[in-house]
C-alpha cells in the first residue's frame, strides 16, 4: 500500500490571494501545494487595482516591478474621470499621478497630497488576470511550490494533528493528501468553508452587475491626450464603469443595475454600445454576470483549517478592496504558519488570525459597501445630464459639485495603511488611542497594531526593506536593546536589531524601542525591556 504524500500546507484556490500565500511560504522556507480546478487563468478581468500595502509585500517578494509591469504603461496618468458617456462630456476628473510621475517628481507631489510620502507606492493599476500570471510565473521557478492546475478539493478531514483532503486530479482520478494546514482560498462558493459548517453574515447582495470585456482599437486615442484608467458613465440607463486593462485595446465595463432595474444580461452589444456613445468598433472577449455583496464569515478557521480572500469575505468593488484584504489575508497567515512550523511560535499564534483579521475584513467590506450607496445616489435626478441647454448646464454642473469626496473611492490610501490590530491578543499595546481614521487620508504612526511606517533611510532603501523575515527592533539612539536580544535567543526566536540614528525616523516612530513583526506590524513599543520576556511570548504567541 503506498504511502500517502505529505506536504505542510495545502492551499486551495490559486488566484491571488492563494499564490500570494504560497509566494509568501516560500520566501520564509515553508513548502506547500496550491491547487485549483481552472487550467488556466481567467482572462475576463475582475480586480483592477493593487493598494499601496499589497505593493509593500510584492516588494519584499521581489515581485514589485513585474506587477507594475503587468499592467498599464508607466507613463498612463491614472485619473478617473466621470463623463456622460466615454465619448461624450467629461463632467469632473480625479488627477493621480503615473507610476513615472512618482518616480521623478514624488516630493512635489506630495506637497498637494501628503499621503504619496506615505509609501514608495501610491496607486497600481495592473488587473487581476495579469497579476495571476506573474505570480504562476514566478512559483514554477521554486521547488517549494507545488502547482496543480485542474484539481480540486473534493473533501477533506480535520484532526489533531493535520488534515487528510481527497483531491480531484483533470482525469476524473481522486488521490489523497496529508498536510499540517489547509488554506481555503476558494473564492465566495469555498468548499473550505461550506466543509467547516461556517456561516456568512452581513448585508447580503446588494444588487446585479454585468462584466463585459471588450477589445477596441484605436478607442484610447479617441479619448484625447490625456486618457483616464476609469470612466464612470453617468448618462441614464448607462450606469457603470468602463476602465482600461493594459493601456491599449482592452477594457472592460461594468455594468451596474439599480434594484428596481431589469438587469440586461442578454443584450450586451447594445449596453456597451450605449455607453461607448458612438458606433466605435469593439468585439465582445467575454461576459460575466456578478452580484455586488457585503458577506463576511463568523469564523476565519479552526485549528488548522483557515479561511482566506473571498473565501472568508465578499465586496462591492467601490474602493478595490477586496483582493487587497485577501493579499493582507495571506500575509498574516504566512508568517505566523512559518513561525509555528519553524518551532519558535507559540500554540496561539495561529489563533490570532482571526483576532487580526476577521475585523479588518467585516471593516473594509462595510466600507465598499458604503461607497457603492452613495454611487448609487449619483445616478439620481440625471435625465437632464446630456441636454446642451441651460438644464443640462445646471445638471452638469450639481453633479460635479457632489463628486470631490469621491476620492476615497479610488485613492482611499486610509483603509490601506490606516488599519490595526487593535484587538489582538499578539500585540501588546502602550495605552495610547487609536487616532481618528479617514478612508481618503492616512497620518502615519508606530503606535502598536499599526503598520510600521515608511521612513527613506537612503536613495531607494525604505524602512520597510528591513522588516519580513524575523522580528525587528529598532533601536534608536540611547535605547538599550541588550534584554530583548538575550531573552530572544533563550527563546530560540528570531530577532534582529536595527540601530537607528535619523532624528526625523525617531520622532516618526516616537519611542526609543519600536518592536516590529515579520509582517511589517508594530506590536511593542517603549523605552526599556525590563519586561522583554513577557513581551516576546505575548508577540509570538506563547
Amino acid at each position: 500500500m503506498s504511502q500517502i504524500p505529505h506536504v505542510p500546507v495545502l492551499i486551495a484556490g490559486a488566484g491571488p490571494v492563494g499564490l500570494t500565500l504560497a509566494a509568501d511560504l516560500a520566501w520564509r522556507g515553508i513548502a506547500s501545494q496550491c491547487i485549483d480546478p481552472k487550467q488556466t487563468v481567467d482572462a475576463h478581468p475582475r480586480a483592477i487595482s493593487i493598494g499601496v500595502r499589497s505593493m509593500e509585500h510584492f516588494r519584499r517578494l521581489g515581485l514589485a516591478q513585474a506587477v507594475i509591469d503587468a499592467g498599464v504603461p508607466r507613463s498612463q496618468k491614472l485619473d478617473v474621470a466621470y463623463v456622460t458617456r466615454l465619448t461624450g462630456r467629461e463632467i469632473f476628473r480625479f488627477k493621480i499621478p503615473s507610476i513615472e510621475d512618482l518616480s521623478t517628481s514624488r516630493e512635489y507631489l506630495a506637497q498637494a497630497t501628503p499621503e504619496i510620502a506615505a509609501s514608495p507606492y501610491y496607486k497600481t493599476w495592473t488587473a487581476q488576470s495579469p497579476l495571476e500570471r506573474v505570480l504562476r510565473s514566478h512559483l514554477e521557478q521554486t521547488s517549494l511550490t507545488t502547482l496543480q492546475f485542474g484539481t480540486s478539493l473534493l473533501d477533506f478531514h480535520e484532526g489533531p494533528n493535520g488534515v487528510k483532503a481527497t483531491l480531484v486530479n483533470p482525469d476524473g482520478s481522486q488521490q489523497q493528501v496529508t498536510a499540517d494546514y489547509l488554506i481555503g482560498c476558494d473564492g465566495a462558493s469555498s468548499r473550505v468553508r461550506q466543509g467547516l459548517g461556517i456561516r456568512l453574515e452581513g448585508r447580503g447582495t446588494l444588487g446585479r452587475a454585468l462584466g463585459i470585456h471588450f477589445r477596441a482599437p484605436g478607442l484610447r486615442t479617441r479619448l484625447g491626450d490625456r486618457p483616464a484608467v476609469m470612466y464612470w458613465i453617468m448618462a441614464p440607463g448607462c450606469g457603470g464603469t468602463i476602465y482600461m486593462i493594459d493601456g491599449g485595446d482592452e477594457w472592460v465595463y461594468n455594468r451596474y443595475f439599480a434594484a428596481d432595474e431589469p438587469a440586461q444580461i442578454h443584450d450586451a452589444e447594445r449596453l456597451l454600445r450605449a455607453a461607448i456613445g458612438d458606433d466605435h468598433h469593439f468585439e465582445l472577449l467575454s461576459v460575466q454576470e456578478w452580484f455586488p455583496r457585503q458577506l463576511v464569515a463568523e469564523s476565519f478557521g479552526t485549528q488548522r483549517v483557515f479561511l482566506a480572500g473571498d473565501a472568508c469575505h465578499l465586496f462591492v468593488p467601490t474602493g478595490g478592496f477586496g483582493m487587497n484584504t485577501g493579499i493582507g489575508d495571506a500575509v498574516d497567515l504566512a508568517w505566523k504558519i512559518a513561525a509555528t512550523q519553524q518551532g519558535w511560535g507559540g500554540p496561539e499564534l495561529l489563533q490570532g488570525y482571526d483576532a487580526e483579521r476577521r475585523p479588518i475584513g467585516r471593516s473594509n467590506t462595510l466600507e465598499a459597501a458604503d461607497n457603492y450607496a452613495r454611487s448609487s445616489d449619483m445616478f439620481l435626478g440625471l435625465e437632464d445630464l446630456e441636454r446642451d441647454d441651460a438644464a443640462g448646464i445646471a445638471t452638469r454642473a450639481t453633479l460635479a459639485a457632489k463628486l470631490p469626496p469621491k476620492i476615497k473611492h479610488f485613492a482611499p490610501i486610509g483603509v490601506h495603511l490606516g488599519y490595526a490590530y487593535d484587538d489582538s491578543p499578539l500585540i501588546v499595546p502602550d495605552g495610547t488611542p487609536m487616532p481618528e481614521r479617514s478612508s481618503a487620508s492616512y497620518a502615519p504612526t508606530a503606535r502598536p497594531g499599526h503598520r510600521a511606517p515608511h521612513a527613506w533611510l537612503s536613495d531607494g532603501v525604505t524602512i520597510l526593506d528591513l522588516f519580513g523575515r524575523e522580528f525587528v527592533l529598532l533601536a534608536f539612539t540611547g535605547a538599550d536593546p541588550s534584554p530583548f536580544a538575550q531573552v530572544a535567543q533563550e527563546r530560540a526566536m528570531p530577532l534582529r536589531i536595527e540601530a537607528i540614528e535619523d532624528p526625523a525616523i525617531a520622532r516618526l516612530y516616537d519611542a526609543p524601542l519600536i518592536l516590529v513583526r515579520p509582517d511589517g506590524h508594530v506590536c511593542w513599543r517603549g523605552s526599556m525591556g525590563h519586561d522583554a520576556g513577557r513581551i516576546l511570548d505575548a508577540v509570538r504567541g506563547a
